[in-house]
């Protein structure tokens, strides 16, 4: 089986607020060698970008005619002016990529509205001014927004240790705030910083701390099965799966791997995916561990798993989803990409299992990944309600295929 993660499509946009927030690109058009060469073909941002610039253009000049003739000569010549001006400046500055234009505008247009705040009197398009400079701080911290994201792409040991300075950077803004600004200044910095940490490690589907699957690319259904092998769920779970014939990924926990290899082996031989879910499932504390047990909790695993089936898993999902400050650096430099889900029914917690197909199964739609477990009272029974309620709604060659 070979899934496809919905790891998010590439997003070419120029400007830094549509490349954080703008969404995926629109098919290219024409030349596809040329467009591919350069960013700038998010249709999003072409038409907010064609709205915007031309406007405060269109505001500088009219405020500008203003100034020399009067309304009525603002209103007469605003627009030939304008065409004009925006061809003598595209054409005459040689902006001749996408990014270049952008930045290029938006020089000019920030020392146009930096002057009219401070130095152009009172206007009544001092607002635009206003409304522009807010636009361009808006890229600024976009830009900042994709340099966190940039570095939490960093594998490895270089990866951790950005991560640790990003820790103790954090720790002295509070010092020096506490020191300048007193206790209230710096619980206020401590309340946010705790809560982006908070976000990005309990939220199973934060992608703060780094990218992760929720979703598959196609139009199936991905089931998964968390915490096994276990002898008496697994070989009844695997066929289940045979007489539907589905397919799907099973996050197994190292020591059981290390106790049950001829169960390991059975799921990859019968054509089912085989993911890695930390050596010893540190549930209550995968959350706070620090770089080198996060390490070794990845990689035991990988290589139990490994030594068992003779396959290197590809995906990785963390114990309750709490991926802690430092899974993504170990993650990358093992080629594991971090998958969550999109729809679980609490099956570790209650066990009705009419309950726990309806939470499951209600509302389920193409590319969701669907999350069960090994190792509880019901779960063989759940699997078969579950595997029959989705046949119900869907032919089972739509579930998850050859994944």
């Amino acid at each position: 089986m070979r899934a496809e993660l919905d790891l998010g499509k590439p997003n070419r946009a120029v400007s830094p607020l549509f490349r954080l927030v703008g969404g995926p690109d629109g098919p290219p058009e024409g030349d596809r060698t040329k467009r591919g060469a350069y960013p700038g073909s998010n249709p999003l941002e072409c038409w907010t970008l064609g709205i915007i610039f031309p406007a405060v253009v269109g505001v500088a000049v009219f405020d500008a005619l203003w100034r020399l003739g009067g309304a009525w000569v603002a209103s007469l010549l605003v627009v030939p002016a304008v065409f004009v001006l925006l061809h003598v400046l595209a054409f005459g500055l040689r902006l001749r990529k996408p990014d270049q234009a952008f930045w290029g505008w938006v020089l000019l247009l920030t020392l146009w509205a930096e002057w009219l705040v401070w130095r152009g009197g009172d206007t009544p398009v001092r607002w635009v001014a206003w409304g522009w400079i807010g636009f361009v701080i808006a890229q600024f911290m976009a830009v900042g927004a994709l340099l966190w994201k940039r570095l939490m792409l960093v594998a490895g040991s270089v990866g951790i240790a950005i991560r640790i300075a990003i820790f103790v950077v954090a720790h002295l803004i509070m010092g020096g705030l506490l020191w300048k600004f007193g206790w209230v200044a710096a619980s206020a910095a401590a309340v946010v910083f705790a809560g982006c940490w908070a976000w990005g490690t309990f939220r199973t589907s934060s992608r703060l701390f780094g990218p992760l699957a929720t979703r598959i690319k196609d139009g199936r259904i991905l089931l998964t099965f968390d915490d096994g092998p276990d002898p008496n769920d697994t070989p009844a779970i695997l066929d289940l799966l045979d007489r539907h014939g589905v397919k799907a990924v099973f996050f197994v926990i190292g020591d059981k791997v290390r106790e049950f290899p001829e169960l390991a082996r059975e799921i990859v031989e019968r054509g089912h995916e085989i993911g890695n879910h930390t050596m010893t499932h540190p549930q209550g504390r995968m959350w706070g561990l620090g770089p080198g047990r996060t390490r070794r909790e990845i990689c035991e695993c990988q290589d139990a798993v490994e030594e068992a089936t003779g396959v290197r898993p590809r995906w990785f999902r963390a114990p309750v989803g709490h991926r802690n400050f430092f899974t993504h650096p170990v993650t990358r430099e093992l080629g594991l990409d971090v998958v969550a889900w999109s729809r679980r029914s609490f099956d570790t917690i209650q066990h009705d299992p009419d309950r726990l197909v309806l939470r499951l199964t209600e509302g389920v739609t193409d590319g969701d990944i669907l999350l069960l477990h090994e190792a509880t009272p019901v779960a063989v029974d759940f699997a078969d309600r579950a595997l029959a309620e989705l046949d119900r709604l869907r032919p089972s060659s739509e579930q998850s295929g050859d994944c």
